[in-house]
């Protein structure tokens, strides 16, 4: 089977860090597999761990979404290629896909990543639309990385449930277990052994909850007086955030943008993640492979990745007193936290294999093209 994944670039971006990571996976399990992206302008430090990998890479250079260069670069790589399937991972390679399906019969899979599209403007909102025609006619089977994913696009897009199927994405369990090297990398980066830490990585975008967390901070300093709070991730709110965050001094500390976050929450005592909308946070994954417990809102698929009171604590997006009440459980009781950390791994390490994530992809893709 040749099939080719799409991707717009190797951003840092949660779908970018799970592809990167399967696609080894897919080539293990007898897929001749290779990327497709629309353009390299937001290629991050993830390109590194992609040329290890020895994956072929097409780039269409593409200069806008529109563009006929690149569209006539994308159906001679397919036919070049003798590609069986194209797997599209974001919005515009889902148009891209949807658009080779119904001009080149070229089976077709999307991968929805979020619960809805941004829709603020005239393009975003005409992308979004683009998005669910595609979506609706243009593939032949959909992947929902969440139930809660699964449920929302099948009503948004007016697509029946049974053309979607739930596929959890994976990460390498084994990067992540970090926990038993805490102190050590606590000694190299300078963080005080005994200093309760809580952790958040996120990029700094609208939507990821960072203002509900400072709101929080003043009732959690009040009980844990001594807590800092790392902030890890790069974006376009940064400097409107470290003014938010000023008031709070050295509580909290911005990281930036970081390679090392598996070490980064060994080291860690709580992840935190207040979000206002998610899909299936791949940090919620990491922070349990790591065995770390998290407190998370209840948005997506959260829920489906914590269990609330076992694995760490679900609350309602928005409360920051019960952010704070929970991160403080969880640093004012270390046995309870580490039992729950415990579970996180287990729990983790059962359902969110980057094994498991590509057999049942390939599976996928076997059905469709014997379908046809």
């Amino acid at each position: 089977m040749r099939a080719v994944m799409m991707i717009s670039s190797i951003a840092m971006g949660g779908a970018e860090r799970i592809l990167v990571s399967v696609l080894p996976h897919f080539k293990e399990q007898g897929v001749d597999i290779r990327l497709c992206s629309l353009n390299t302008r937001r290629d991050s430090p993830l390109i590194e761990q992609f040329t290890e990998s020895g994956i072929p890479r097409f780039d269409l250079g593409a200069r806008r979404m529109v563009d006929p260069a690149a569209w006539r670069r994308f159906t001679t790589m397919l036919r070049d290629e003798k590609i069986d399937i194209v797997h599209a991972q974001d919005q515009d390679t889902n148009i891209y896909a949807a658009l080779a399906r119904r001009r080149l019969g070229i089976p077709s899979v999307m991968t929805r990543h979020v619960m809805v599209e941004p829709s603020e403007g005239i393009k975003e909102t005409l992308r979004a639309r683009l998005v669910l025609l595609a979506a609706r006619y243009g593939f032949d089977r959909i992947i929902a990385v969440s139930e809660a994913v699964r449920e929302a696009f099948s009503k948004l897009a007016k697509i029946d449930s049974e053309r979607i199927e739930t596929i959890y994405n994976g990460i390498e369990i084994e990067r992540f277990d970090t926990h038993s090297a805490r102190d050590a990398k606590r000694a190299e980066m300078g963080w005080p052994l005994d200093q309760p830490t809580v952790i958040m990585v996120a990029v700094l975008r609208p939507g990821k909850g960072h203002e509900v967390l400072f709101d929080a901070i003043p009732r959690l300093k009040e009980a844990v007086p001594g807590v800092r709070i790392k902030l890890v991730g790069g974006g376009e709110l940064e400097d409107e955030l470290r003014q938010q965050a000023a008031p709070y001094g050295e509580t909290v500390e911005f990281l930036g943008q970081r390679m090392d976050v598996p070490d980064l929450l060994g080291a860690s005592d709580v992840m935190v993640l207040p979000s206002w909308s998610e899909a299936l946070p791949t940090v919620l994954i990491e922070a349990g492979a790591a065995g770390l417990p998290v407190v998370a809102t209840d948005v997506g698929g959260s829920a489906e990745i914590v269990k609330d009171a076992e694995t760490g604590y679900i609350v309602p997006p928005g409360d920051s007193a019960a952010i704070a009440d929970r991160l403080i459980a969880v640093l004012k009781d270390p046995g309870a936290a580490m039992a729950m950390g415990d579970r996180a791994r287990d729990f983790v390490t059962a359902t969110f294999s980057l094994e498991e994530q590509a057999r049942r992809t390939i599976a996928l893709y076997e059905k469709v093209i014997n379908s046809r």
